[in-house]
């Protein structure tokens, strides 16, 4: 075969190769970047249903949290059903995208009642209510939506599930989840408009108070002398939530609104 013709099949196979590995990078970046934020919800409280059963039947905390989310779908699943996945598989497991393991977290909650899958309807009763999926052979529990994304102070300082110093991750999730803290210690973080979050997972069990917050932000610890209750907010049938994460991967759930519609 004459070099020239080497040449060109040599150049077209590497010309396949690169617009193959353009095309992959894409399709993970779009995976993992930032979704952005387009619903609004009234920051009112939405009432759990009287007579709504938990998943599992439980309304105590798992005390370990393990999620998976479709980045093609914005499902976020947890370990649940009739075969979940053990925490020694979980611990070695390497999911193939679109589905990426969440951060494991220790929980800080004492109650927890997830109490409506979010593709189910918000008059269901009974197993109706939740959405249990096979997926690499365990059984999940379809537990809530990504509806978007945002870093404070600005989108630079946040990739994926990183958060760099200095910076705040908040991401709006649609779930129907009561949440109980009975005390006595929380730890409340508050930002500089007067929103206020309480942190619900670390990395390890143990509460950090030294992240490297935006400007104005703080984190304290405080005493309470009765349970707080959260539920989720948007009123009606709505079950949203805004979780924030710092750079030590602790993650609060938030609690009071600064405004009357989020966002403002």
């Amino acid at each position: 075969m004459k070099r020239r013709n080497l040449l060109i099949i040599g150049g077209t196979v590497l010309a396949v190769l690169v617009i193959g590995a353009v095309v992959i990078y894409s399709y993970i970046q779009s995976l993992i970047a930032f979704k952005p934020l387009e619903i609004s919800y009234a920051t009112v409280q939405t009432m759990m249903p009287e007579g709504a059963n938990c998943a599992g039947g439980s309304g105590e905390s798992t005390g370990v949290a393990k999620e998976i989310i479709n980045l093609e779908s914005d499902f976020i699943y947890v370990a649940g059903g009739e075969n979940p996945m053990p925490d020694d598989v979980w611990a070695g497991y390497s999911f193939r995208l679109p589905l990426l393991q969440n951060s494991t977290r220790s929980l800080l909650f004492d109650g927890s009642c997830f109490f409506r899958s979010p593709d189910a309807a918000a008059d269901c009763e009974g197993d109706a209510c939740f959405t249990i999926e096979e997926i690499v052979g365990y059984t999940w529990l379809k537990l809530n939506t990504l509806e978007g994304q945002s870093c404070y102070p600005d989108a630079n300082g946040c990739t994926s599930d990183v958060v760099n110093s200095n910076y705040a991750s908040i991401t709006t999730i649609g779930k129907c989840h009561r949440i109980t803290y009975d005390g006595p210690v929380i730890y409340e973080l508050s930002d500089d408009k007067g929103n206020r979050y309480v942190m619900h997972a670390t990395a390890n069990g143990i509460p950090d108070l030294n992240p490297d917050l935006p400007d104005g932000w703080t984190l304290t610890e405080r005493t309470i002398t009765e349970p707080l209750v959260l539920l989720p907010f948007g009123g009606g049938d709505d079950c949203y939530y805004n979780i924030v994460r710092d750079n030590l991967v602790q993650s609060y759930h938030q609690f009071a609104y600064a405004s009357e519609r989020y966002p403002e």
